[in-house]
C-alpha cells in the first residue's frame, strides 16, 4: 500500500499557517464576512479541512498501549498534531475534565497549540443525563425543566452553564436538545428532551439559549431532523423513523424552526427518515440501508439550508457512532457528510495514540485527492471553511488565556448549586398518591431501598441520612440490588428482605413491559401492608408498566451516563429533591422539606400506546 506523505509536508508556501495576532484578529471582528473570505482564499486545502474537523482525544498513549490514560494534560504529540494538521476544533469529554484548575490549564494549552485562528473548544453540557464537567453545576436536566413549566428557570439554567463553561475556556456547548420525545420507549433521548409538545420544547430551548448567550458560548440544537421517535440507540444501530412528511413538519420540525433564529449551529441525527429522503445505500456488509440524515443532501441542504433558510453551522453527530461506523466506510461517510451539507465533521478519527494520527493523516490525503477530482466537493469544502471562519470572527472568538482563580470562584459556586437544587425541587412530580405520602417519620424508622445498582442505593442512603439529621430522627436504611425488569425473586425472598421494615422505596429506572421483580415487590409490600413509594428515577413512564402502585413520584434523572465511554456520574440534586418530598414529622404537612410542584411535561401512555394514562400537565399536590 502506498504510504501517504504527511500533510504538513504538503502545505504550500502560500499557506496562512501563522497565528493571527490579537490586534489583527480584533480588526477582523469588525468585518467578519470579508475577512473570512480573504482568510479562506489564502488557505490550502489542508487548512480548510482543518477548520472543518473537530477531534476528540479521550485518552492518550503515544505507543498504542492497551490501557489508555485519560488525556487531561497537553503533550508534545497532541500539540504538534493540532498545529501540523491546522485543526480548528476540539471536543472534550468527562474523561478530560477532572477539576477546574486542570480543565483551565488543558484548554489554555489547546488554544496555545492552534495553527492560526482560535479553536472551537466544545463539550456536551446539556444538563441532567448528559453532563461532562466532573466538577460543575449539572442542573437537573431538560425534562425536569419541562416539569417546572418555567421559561425563566430554563433561562437561569442556561446562564449557569454559560458562566461556568466560559470561565473554563469553552466557547461551544452542544445543546439544547430540541428533540420532541414522542416515543416513550426512546432509548437515547427521554429526559434529554424538554417535552413531547413541540411548542413547550421551543419555548424552553429559546429561554435556555438566551441565558447561555449572556456569555461567549455558542449553542447547537440537537438533533436534526429529530431524534425523539426512535426505538434504537444511534450509538449502536441505525434507526428508521417511519413518519409522513406532514406529521414530521407538525412535530419534529417545529421546534427547530422556532429556535433556529437564536442558535449558532444545528447538529444532525444519524437517523433514516424515508419521508424526507428515500435513497437506499449499500452498507459495508452488502445490505441495503436507508440514508441517515447526516449523509443526506435532501435533508441537510435542500430542507435545512435552502428550505428553512438556516444560515448557521451544520455539524454532524459523532461519526464514530455505530449508526455510521457500523454501516459505512469511514472515509466515504465523511466525504458524503461534507457533500450533504455539513460544515463541521465531529469526531472523524478517534485520536488516542500516534497510530491514530496516521489515520487522521490518511483522511486528509483521501479528502484532498477526492476534492481534486470532484469540483462539487471542492466547492463544499470552500463554503464550509468560510462559514466556520466567519462564525469564529462574527462571534469574536478569543484565544485569550483563562484564569484558574476566577474559574474556581464560578464553577460549582454555592449560588449555582443552590439554584440547581431549587429547580430540581420545583420539578418533582407526584403522579400517584393513595394516602401514602407524606410518610410520617417516627423517632426510629426502618426503611428498605430497592434499585438496580449499588451506587444508586448508596446515593439514596446518603440523602436519607441527611434527611434524618434535618428531622432529628433515626433512619435505619437497608438496601438490595435487584434487576427490577427481570424475574429472579420469589415472594418468600422478598418477605424476608422487607421483614421489620416500615417503609419501602422502590427506585425504578426506565422499565419496560412486564418488570416482574418490581411487580413482585409491590405485591408483597401490599400483602404485608407496608407503605411503598415508586420513584421513577429517569423517564417518568415507569408507572405505566406496573399495577397497584399506591404512590409514585418522577424525578427526571438520577444518573448521568456517557454511553460512548461507559462513564457514569450521579445527579445528586434530582434524588435529593425527590426524597425530600416523601416525609413529614408528626406535625404534618408543614414540616415537609420540599413539596412536589412539577407537572408532567409528557403524556404517559399505556404500554401498547393506545391510551393516555396520565396526560401532559398532570401532577398532584400533597393534601
Amino acid at each position: 500500500m502506498k504510504k501517504i506523505i504527511p500533510v504538513f509536508f504538503l502545505v504550500s508556501a502560500s499557506s496562512m499557517a501563522d497565528i493571527i495576532p490579537d490586534a489583527q484578529l480584533k480588526e477582523m471582528w469588525q468585518t467578519p464576512k470579508s475577512a473570512a473570505a480573504k482568510i479562506v482564499a489564502n488557505m490550502t486545502t489542508e487548512e480548510k479541512l482543518g477548520q472543518m474537523l473537530m477531534v476528540d482525544i479521550r485518552t492518550w498513549d503515544k505507543d498504542g498501549a492497551e490501557n489508555k490514560t485519560p488525556f487531561t494534560k497537553m503533550n508534545e504529540s497532541v500539540s504538534k498534531m493540532i498545529t501540523d494538521y491546522h485543526l480548528g476544533s476540539v471536543i472534550l469529554f468527562r474523561d478530560n475534565l477532572i477539576n477546574t484548575p486542570q480543565t483551565v490549564a488543558l484548554i489554555n494549552d489547546l488554544q496555545s497549540a492552534r495553527d492560526n485562528l482560535p479553536l472551537f473548544i466544545s463539550t456536551d453540557q446539556e444538563g441532567g443525563y448528559v453532563t461532562r464537567l466532573q466538577v460543575g453545576t449539572e442542573m437537573p436536566g431538560n425534562m425536569a425543566l419541562g416539569a417546572t413549566g418555567s421559561a425563566e428557570l430554563a433561562r437561569q439554567a442556561g446562564t449557569v452553564h454559560g458562566d461556568e463553561l466560559s470561565s473554563l475556556g469553552f466557547n461551544f456547548n452542544f445543546g439544547p436538545v430540541v428533540d420532541v420525545n414522542n416515543n416513550q420507549n426512546n432509548p437515547v433521548i427521554g429526559v434529554r428532551a424538554y417535552s413531547d409538545d413541540p411548542i413547550i420544547v421551543g419555548q424552553l430551548a429559546r429561554s435556555y439559549i438566551s441565558g447561555i448567550h449572556q456569555y461567549p458560548v455558542l449553542t447547537s440544537l440537537k438533533h436534526f431532523p429529530g431524534h425523539g421517535n426512535v426505538a434504537s440507540d444511534t450509538h449502536f444501530a441505525l434507526p428508521t423513523i417511519n413518519t409522513d412528511k406532514a406529521s414530521w413538519q407538525q412535530t419534529e420540525m417545529k421546534p427547530f424552526v422556532d429556535v433556529m433564529p437564536f442558535t449558532d449551529a444545528i447538529m444532525t441525527a444519524h437517523v433514516v427518515v424515508p419521508a424526507l429522503d428515500s435513497t437506499i445505500l449499500k452498507s459495508t456488509d452488502g445490505n441495503e440501508v436507508g440514508t441517515p440524515a447526516t449523509l443526506s443532501k435532501p435533508i441537510l441542504t435542500d430542507i435545512l439550508r435552502n428550505g428553512l433558510k438556516f444560515n448557521g453551522l451544520i455539524l454532524t453527530d459523532a461519526m464514530d457512532m455505530g449508526a455510521i461506523s457500523g454501516n459505512f466506510d469511514p472515509h466515504w461517510a465523511i466525504k458524503q457528510a461534507i457533500l450533504a451539507g455539513n460544515d463541521i465533521v465531529l469526531m472523524p478519527v478517534m485520536i488516542k495514540d500516534s497510530a491514530s494520527i496516521e489515520k487522521l493523516n490518511a483522511l486528509y490525503g483521501y479528502l484532498k485527492t477526492e476534492a481534486e477530482k470532484d469540483p462539487l466537493l471542492r466547492l463544499r469544502i470552500q463554503e464550509s471553511a468560510e462559514r466556520v471562519v466567519y462564525t469564529k470572527l462574527h462571534k469574536r472568538l478569543s484565544p485569550a488565556m483563562h484564569d484558574t482563580a476566577t474559574a474556581e470562584g464560578i464553577v460549582a459556586s454555592k449560588n449555582h448549586k443552590d439554584l440547581e437544587n431549587a429547580i430540581s425541587e420545583k420539578a418533582i412530580t407526584l403522579i400517584k398518591n393513595d394516602g401514602i405520602l407524606p410518610y410520617k417519620l417516627q423517632n426510629k424508622n426502618d426503611i428498605m431501598v430497592y434499585s438496580d445498582e449499588r451506587p444508586r442505593n448508596e446515593l439514596i442512603a446518603k440523602h436519607l441520612n441527611n434527611i434524618s439529621d434535618e428531622f432529628g430522627v433515626k433512619l435505619n436504611v437497608k438496601s438490595e440490588v435487584v434487576k427490577l425488569g427481570q424475574d429472579t425473586l420469589t415472594p418468600d425472598e422478598i418477605e424476608k428482605q422487607i421483614q421489620g421494615r416500615q417503609f419501602i422505596i422502590l427506585a425504578t429506572y426506565n422499565l419496560k413491559d412486564n418488570p416482574q421483580n418490581a411487580q413482585k415487590i409491590i405485591d408483597v409490600a401490599k400483602a404485608k401492608n407496608i407503605p411503598l413509594v415508586v420513584i421513577s428515577t429517569r423517564n417518568p413512564y415507569d408507572i405505566a408498566y406496573l399495577s397497584d402502585v399506591k404512590a409514585n413520584i418522577a424525578i427526571y434523572g438520577i444518573t448521568g451516563f456517557d454511553v460512548t465511554n461507559n462513564v457514569r456520574n450521579s445527579l445528586e440534586t434530582n434524588i435529593r429533591s425527590g426524597l425530600r418530598t416523601l416525609f413529614s414529622s408528626e406535625e404534618g404537612l408543614s414540616t415537609i422539606l420540599a413539596k412536589p410542584e412539577g407537572k408532567l411535561p409528557v403524556d404517559i401512555k399505556s404500554p401498547d400506546g393506545s391510551k393516555v394514562i396520565y396526560p401532559r400537565g398532570y401532577g398532584l399536590n400533597l393534601m
